[in-house]
């Protein structure tokens, strides 16, 4: 079978563009770090790689979830420190305020000291977090969740149901308290307030009450039923402050819950990382190698093909 120059010209040009072209691939490999750039270079391992992807995304998606929840949590635990201090300053001043030597000059400045407390913990029944939304006020949003009613009273308006975020696959998580569970300590959010009662108390209420007896003069007040309205608000304070340090307990408990899932989170997204790198990533030192040989067997071939496109029948005939 004889062999035309044509043909020869074109396997040596079909040589060269295969040497090319493979030894470009390994120079791709090398500039990007991965073994599998395109998914015809490993379909397979393209495939499954997809697989691992989604996974990592979707532990991504998990672990922005718990920093929102870790966010509202730690949120509400500071404003339930504020809570404690208040009311801690509250008990004081009831204590003072018992005592039977106190002027009704001090009485007025009690009184005063009380209101600017109250209208304080409104304010951080009413907090908001960086995106508007009210901490306290549970699935409802655009208005506070603690509203003066007509009387000048205040009354949770909020939802009594608690935002949750899952956290996790499995696991669906309260980002705190709603403000009923927290101001109004004990009630069911279902019925009202119930004054003077150890266990269901309306904060609020109990600093209504406890203003409303410190201005009131003693013709209107006798001292008896005074020592009756301190009595049972200091109590109800008790009350609230012992449901304050319940409500920061369960708090702390989420945060660390969190802590926990998150170290798990990350231990699983490590193995979907090697995972990854296993399936498309290089292998430096065989991928050097490569493109070593396939260097030198691309400059053979062009050398090849000038060399043959420089023969000749004519170099032979004298």
């Amino acid at each position: 079978m004889r062999i035309s120059t044509v043909t020869i010209f074109d396997q040596n040009v079909s040589s060269m563009n295969r040497q090319q072209a493979e030894f470009m691939k390994v120079g791709q490999q090398l500039a990007t770090g991965r073994r599998v750039v395109t998914p015809s270079d490993d379909p397979q391992a393209a495939s499954r790689a997809v697989g691992v992807n989604q996974s990592i995304a979707v532990t991504q998606q998990y672990t922005d979830a718990r920093i929102n929840a870790r966010n509202s949590i730690s949120q509400q635990e500071s404003v339930l420190n504020s809570v404690n201090d208040m009311l801690t300053r509250a008990k004081t001043l009831m204590i003072q305020a018992s005592n039977g030597t106190v002027s009704e000059v001090d009485a007025v400045s009690i009184s005063a000291e009380m209101e600017g407390i109250y209208e304080a913990m409104i304010g951080l029944g009413n907090t908001t977090d960086g995106t508007g939304r009210y901490i306290f006020g549970g699935y409802r949003d655009g208005e506070p969740p603690f509203a003066r009613a007509a009387d000048g009273t205040v009354e949770f308006v909020g939802s009594t149901q608690m935002r949750e975020e899952r956290v996790d696959s499995d696991r669906l998580l309260k980002v705190g308290h709603t403000g009923a569970d927290v101001f109004l300590t004990g009630l069911s959010t279902a019925k009202p307030a119930v004054d003077g009662s150890p266990a269901e108390t309306n904060l609020f209420a109990s600093f209504e009450k406890a203003i409303s007896a410190l201005r009131a003069d003693k013709t209107a007040l006798p001292d008896d039923q005074r020592k009756d309205i301190y009595s049972n608000v200091m109590r109800e304070f008790d009350n609230a402050q012992d449901n304050t340090l319940t409500k920061r307990a369960s708090l702390g408990a989420r945060l660390n819950e969190l802590d926990t899932l998150d170290l798990v989170a990350s231990n699983r997204k490590l193995g979907y990382e090697q995972q990854l790198s296993d399936l498309v990533d290089l292998d430096y030192a065989q991928a050097a190698s490569d493109y070593s040989l396939r260097m030198v067997g691309l400059q053979a071939a062009q050398k090849s093909f000038v060399d043959i496109k420089g023969l000749s029948l004519f170099n032979y005939i004298r």
